[in-house]
Parts: C-alpha cells; sequence; structure tokens
C-alpha cells in the first residue's frame, strides 16, 4: 500500500503542476466574447480556443456534441443541433483567425454512427452504416465534396447507403500528413491516402 499511495501523492502532484501550468498558459491569451451562450459545444471550444491560442504544445483535442441518436421527432433534433453546431464552429474558426492560429489547425467532425435511409414509425430513423466526415482548415487543398452524392436508390441489403470513402483513409490521411506519425503503426494496417491535406 506504501507505493500504492506514493504513486496516488506523485498524480496528485502532476494533476495540480498541469493545472497551474495551464493556467499560467491561458492567462495571456485573449479571450474571444463572441461563442454562443448556453451551448455547451461552444464552451468546449471556447476552451480549446484558448488553449490553442496560448502556445499549449498540445496536437489533438477533443470535444463532444450529444443528441444526434434520434429514433423519434428526428426533423426538429436535428435542425437545431446543427445549429448548434454550425454557430459554435463558426465561433470557434473566427476565434483562431483573429489570432492568427487558424492556419495551424485542422477541425475533424465525425460521428459514431450513420443514420438509416428508411424514416421508422417514430418519425426519426435508427442507426445506420454510411455518415459524413466535415474537415474545416485553412490548408484544404480544396474547399467541397470529396465524394458524390450518395444514391438513395441503390442501397445495401440492411436498406443503408453505401459508403465511397472508408473513414480509416481519412484518419490515416490526418495522421500521416497532418500530424506527421506512422499512421500504420496507430490503424495496424495500410490504408490510402486522400487529397485533401
Amino acid at each position: 500500500t506504501e507505493h500504492n499511495l506514493g504513486y496516488l501523492y506523485k498524480t496528485m502532484i502532476d494533476a495540480k503542476s498541469s493545472a497551474r501550468y495551464l493556467y499560467e498558459k491561458t492567462l495571456d491569451s485573449k479571450l474571444s466574447e463572441s461563442y454562443p451562450k448556453k451551448s455547451s459545444l461552444a464552451s468546449q471550444l471556447k476552451v480549446v480556443g484558448q488553449f490553442i491560442n496560448s502556445g499549449i504544445d498540445t496536437s489533438v483535442y477533443y470535444t463532444t456534441l450529444n443528441g444526434f441518436d434520434t429514433h423519434a421527432f428526428q426533423n426538429n433534433k436535428h435542425e437545431n443541433l446543427l445549429k448548434v453546431y454550425a454557430e459554435a464552429v463558426d465561433a470557434f474558426v473566427k476565434d483562431l483567425k483573429r489570432n492568427n492560429t487558424f492556419k495551424d489547425t485542422l477541425i475533424l467532425t465525425f460521428s459514431e454512427f450513420g443514420r438509416r435511409v428508411e424514416q421508422n414509425y417514430s418519425d426519426g430513423t435508427d442507426h445506420g452504416a454510411a455518415n459524413n466526415i466535415f474537415v474545416i482548415g485553412e490548408n484544404l487543398k480544396r474547399a467541397g465534396f470529396y465524394n458524390q452524392l450518395a444514391n438513395l436508390k441503390d442501397l445495401d441489403d440492411n436498406g443503408d447507403l453505401k459508403y465511397e470513402i472508408d473513414f480509416r483513409e481519412v484518419y490515416a490521411t490526418i495522421l500521416n500528413n497532418w500530424l506527421e506519425v506512422d499512421d500504420r503503426r496507430i490503424l495496424n494496417k495500410v490504408f490510402s491516402k486522400l487529397n485533401f491535406i
């Protein structure tokens, strides 16, 4: 138990030291007031913006926006969630541009699952296969869509959209071309690279 207690104390000291470091680094960052109020995603992105603008040496930040698991009454829910997303990301990008850090930032938006095409009996959709990924950045090779629009008449055997780009190709491209790490070691397989960064 003495070993465990020593480890606990060291962990607490490391956490306190890390918190002090983050506090001191972000003291000098310019706080933006342009983020939407009452938005959890905007609050998260505001903190991430503070960290990025203060020069903290961190490669990846992760934020979440919950609520897309819409098995019922989907239309209004998705519309509201996408509005929250758009307003928060817009404020975040403006904040980074104002602080000249957007050029060094890549924003990746993904979901853990897609939605089924056919509406269920509760005015929603169930879990599906294909999905969208948004990549936002100043250094993209070209803006726009990287795949064709989905064909709603050509679905797989489960009634799902057929995907055109394997999401692991997106991850491999970002790992290799943006983060400059060996994507094969992380993904345990070789995936094609896409031409967006």
